[in-house]
């Protein structure tokens, strides 16, 4: 009898795949990879532009429904993507009812030119325009996102990185006129070292205890880290030249160093802007494109005006603050170095900030660790420079000359970051190691005291 055969034998030997067959699986992986590289690659202002938009759906989230108002809804006739409010006052409606408790902090700024105004003491003036420029500083980073959103992806992601520390910038220039080069070397120093171990720091921790382990683009925070490399190189630099050879003439050396040394790292920074949004663009695109797009709620020339009527009312408070600083240093009895590094870093992103964490908690790290790493870099490569040059105009000896005791911070906080970014994922015991390191640094400049003998700011 013929054997029976099973339907295994019957079926015939599958015929190779033809070479476009091949061809086009090869593509499909090769597109999966470099959509992965694409996205791995998200550049910070892309994440602060990313994390603008989410500040703003998570405060409309937390307020009130409104109804579509006749003839002047968000969105276009056929359910599509939203092309913003029907008019300017339904936009600034929109911003107050949005964020209540940064629109109720506005009341600070009258109340800070007042104190000011009427000679108040200095800590109620520092206290007051402290206060008040948290909420400018959230006005000028709304109104330039929606300026950015009228000018394209190149000339807004220039506008963003322009006005994304322009209130680190304007203290520094506030600090400069008035004599106060501590202060300003303390507060680059400390918007760096904030960055890095407290937001940083909380974002795993508060993302850490919602998921127990977070991924993050391994590729994109090496590229941090080394800009971050880049930036202690050159502090540190001058601060080694100007402590072994500590002669006058070779003092004034330094200075000459530093100038020179700032136009370089400029030259840096504008070379990786035209490396991102020019010849390697498609590198920074991330996936989020296809995503709804979050309307801007001013039109472009309402936005310019409040952004730059923020940006001078910001100037005048934070020359307020900064002249008020020697009598709270002595009111309060603690250093200049406390305030620098510890306290005024809060004001200049404390919005960004907050939803950078608040993100985190959504599982969303690269655009908190965009954020978090990415204003350590701006703040390294944009704004020390900066105001190096900014001192170098007003004839003042800014440098880069940093004591070596805050060299050595940076340098730990920056080794401590490289090494728990290197894995590509977080966790929340290591962001309670971020945010026990930057404690401890906060008490040794808290209990460093007022007196010129004990600053660790100034060289022996």
């Amino acid at each position: 009898r013929p054997r029976r055969l099973g339907p295994l034998a019957l079926r015939p030997a599958p015929a190779p795949a033809p070479e476009s067959a091949r061809w086009r699986s090869g593509e499909r992986r090769g597109s999966r990879r470099h959509r992965a590289r694409r996205r791995s690659m998200a550049s910070m202002m892309q994440a602060q532009n990313q994390i603008r938009r989410t500040n703003s759906q998570l405060g409309r989230q937390l307020g009130r429904d409104y109804a579509p108002v006749p003839g002047g809804s968000a969105y276009d006739g056929d359910g599509g993507h939203a092309v913003g409010p029907a008019n300017d006052c339904e936009g600034c409606l929109s911003i107050v009812w949005g964020q209540p408790i940064l629109t109720g902090m506005l009341v600070f700024v009258p109340i800070g030119f007042a104190a000011h105004i009427t000679d108040m003491a200095p800590p109620f003036v520092f206290g007051f325009n402290f206060l008040a420029i948290i909420p400018l500083a959230w006005l000028i980073g709304k109104s330039t996102e929606d300026v950015a959103a009228s000018l394209g992806q190149t000339f807004g992601g220039l506008l963003n990185a322009t006005f994304g520390n322009v209130v680190e910038m304007l203290i520094c220039i506030a600090g400069i006129r008035n004599n106060e080069i501590v202060v300003v070397q303390c507060t680059l120093l400390g918007s760096i070292l904030s960055n890095l171990l407290l937001v940083l720091g909380t974002a795993f921790l508060v993302g850490g205890m919602f998921v127990p382990t977070q991924r993050y683009s391994q590729q994109g925070a090496a590229t941090q880290c080394s800009l971050m490399a880049m930036t202690v190189f050159a502090i540190g630099l001058p601060t080694l030249y100007a402590n072994i050879l500590s002669q006058d003439d070779e003092f004034q050396r330094m200075v000459e160093v530093s100038r020179w040394s700032s136009v370089f790292l400029l030259f840096t920074y504008c070379a990786y802007l035209y490396f991102q949004l020019g010849t390697h663009r498609c590198l920074f695109e991330g996936e989020d494109a296809d995503d709804e797009e979050e309307p801007p709620d001013l039109t472009p020339c309402t936005a310019a005006i409040l952004l730059g009527i923020a940006t001078v009312v910001t100037s005048f408070s934070t020359d307020f603050l900064i002249h008020a600083i020697k009598g709270t240093v002595s009111s309060w009895d603690v250093s200049q170095e406390f305030i620098g590094i510890i306290l005024l870093p809060i004001i200049g992103n404390a919005a960004e900030h907050y939803t950078a964490i608040t993100v985190a908690a959504r599982d969303k790290m690269d655009l908190s660790l965009g954020v978090a790493a990415g204003s350590s870099c701006q703040m390294g490569l944009l704004v020390t420079p900066f105001t190096v040059l900014v001192g170098w105009a007003y004839g003042t000896e800014m440098t880069l000359d940093f004591h070596s005791f805050q060299l050595a911070v940076l340098l730990l906080a920056v080794f401590l970051a490289t090494n728990i970014l290197s894995n590509g994922e977080s966790n929340w015991l290591e962001g309670l190691m971020l945010l026990v390191t930057y404690f401890i640094l906060a008490l040794i400049y808290f209990f460093e005291g007022s007196g010129e003998g004990s600053s660790l700011a100034t060289l022996a």
